[in-house]
């Protein structure tokens, strides 16, 4: 059962949006700030709403029937690296690239931010909603190579997450055989990562994206990038490479 609350009474309404710390009147009682409405399965169907929102209902189920692009196969998490995770971190590293219009050499995601596999066959832009339905955007973040090689480490430590532009082999719980680019990370040189704004404000693995050298947020969404991307392809397929391994 469900309970529906409506605010009532124009002069009880005006008590609460006038207080300036946005909290509700402790001068107005709860049972007359509000009337409760139980509402359960024997509530029917009203037409006159449901014809109202049925052309958007249909909008939308074709938009999200859209097909983008055809599979040879399931894209699928795994660790230390799966193909889903793969194709995504690929992604956001070629978008963030031509966004920022200079090299961004690493990017790193979170297996828990890929809700769904990517079926074979057919993907339809459901499909993406499906397996990215967070709001996340782009985030780029700079890092010195000290830092960098930190990261990888941290990543070791969860069994990896999925990665790209970055290579290396877990050793116990350790990063071994660090590679940007097929070449050994500089502790001199500063490196673009690109991840997701959950990642950067504190979410994952890695504690070390929390404090970057440099931040720019991009305005792409994650769900968007995907999206483009795999639009360009009349047909993709799963693909490892070994990037990060045991």
């Amino acid at each position: 059962m469900i309970r529906i609350l409506t605010v009532i009474g124009i002069a009880n309404l005006l008590l609460v949006s006038c207080i300036s710390t946005g909290e509700v009147d402790d001068r107005i009682p709860p049972e007359e700030r509000f009337i409760y409405y139980d509402i359960d399965e024997e509530v029917g169907e009203d037409e006159e709403m449901s014809a109202f929102i049925q052309p958007y209902v249909e909008e939308m189920a074709l938009r999200m029937d859209r097909v983008i692009t055809i599979s040879e196969g399931t894209f699928e998490q795994g660790k230390p690296e799966g193909t889903l995770g793969n194709l995504a971190a690929d992604i956001i590293r070629y978008r963030a690239t031509t966004e920022m219009r200079e090299a961004v050499h690493v990017s790193i995601m979170n297996n828990g931010g890929l809700r769904v596999p990517l079926p074979e066959g057919e993907i339809t832009v459901g499909h993406v909603y499906e397996l990215m339905p967070f709001e996340n955007h782009i985030t780029v973040l700079r890092f010195t190579g000290e830092q960098l090689k930190q990261i990888a480490n941290e990543l070791a430590k969860v069994n990896g997450e999925p990665v790209s532009g970055l290579r290396f082999r877990i050793s116990g719980d350790e990063a071994r055989g660090i590679l940007v680019r097929s070449m050994n990370v500089d502790p001199d040189q500063h490196y673009w990562v690109a991840t997701n704004n959950w990642m950067a404000d504190g979410g994952g693995a890695s504690a070390t994206l929390w404090e970057p050298q440099e931040r720019r947020d991009l305005d792409v969404l994650i769900r968007d990038a995907i999206i483009e991307y795999l639009r360009g392809y009349e047909r993709i397929a799963p693909y490892s490479d070994q990037r990060i391994r045991n």
